[in-house]
This record gives C-alpha cells, sequence and structure tokens, in this order.
C-alpha cells in the first residue's frame, strides 16, 4: 500500500535546524541578537545568511516554535525571491531530516528517493513485518 501527502512544519528543535542548514551549506552562529540593515535589533537564538550577505535569524516564540526573522530592507525583486527560496529550502530540509529520523525510528528504511523537477523530494520508504 503506498501514500503521498505533504508535510507541513514548525521548526521546534534547534541541533534539526541547525543540521538542516549546515546540509545546505551554511553555517550558523547561536547568537542573542542580530542586527538588520535597517537599524532594528531581534531578539534571535540562531543566525545564518543568505546568498544576497544578509542575515536570517530564528526566534523561539511562546509556542516553542522558531519563527524566521529575515534581513530584507532594499532587497531588489530577485534578491528578495532568492531569499525567500532559501528560506523555503531550510524548511523543506528540515522537514526531510524530520521525516527520515522519525521513519528509521520507526523500523522503516528508505528504499527509492528522488528530487522532481518542482523540488519536491519522493520518499519510498519500505517495513517488513
Amino acid at each position: 500500500m503506498s501514500s503521498h501527502g505533504t508535510v507541513g512544519v514548525e521548526l521546534l528543535i534547534l541541533s534539526e535546524l541547525i543540521e538542516s542548514i549546515a546540509d545546505l551549506g551554511r553555517e550558523t552562529k547561536e547568537l542573542k541578537e542580530m542586527n538588520t540593515t535597517d537599524g532594528k535589533v531581534y531578539k534571535v537564538d540562531l543566525v545564518t545568511t543568505d546568498e544576497n550577505g544578509r542575515n536570517i535569524g530564528f526566534q523561539k516564540t511562546a509556542k516553542g516554535d522558531y519563527k524566521v526573522i529575515a534581513d530584507c530592507a532594499g532587497l531588489n525583486d530577485e534578491q528578495l525571491k532568492n531569499q525567500q527560496n532559501f528560506v523555503k529550502q531550510i524548511r523543506q530540509r528540515y522537514s526531510y531530516n524530520t521525516v527520515i529520523k522519525e521513519l528509521k525510528q520507526q523500523g522503516y528504511i528508505i528504499a527509492e528517493e528522488e528530487k522532481v523537477q518542482d523540488n519536491t523530494i519522493r520518499l519510498v520508504a519500505r517495513k517488513w513485518s
């Protein structure tokens, strides 16, 4: 029996967020504050940079998940789109890592993995009982 679907993601675990950003080839810094180009200061827990050299911060909310704070002041349309795509890649990688980890904990193996044209990742997991 096969099943498919999409995964909505809340960024909950800082160590997995750091791992996901590293998987994308970016470094992170655990900081308490992040400055943006427009002079604002935000309380954050983690900071990385996008390809524009702009900070992307992650701030823990009262709910327990991490909110994304992006330094987008003064970016042109293309730069803004690139920044938004980078945040999507972080969320996708976080989702991927979380799903893989959970499947393995439940005794599944990843039988197939394919990246489809629209950057969707197709996984086939199997469990022999």
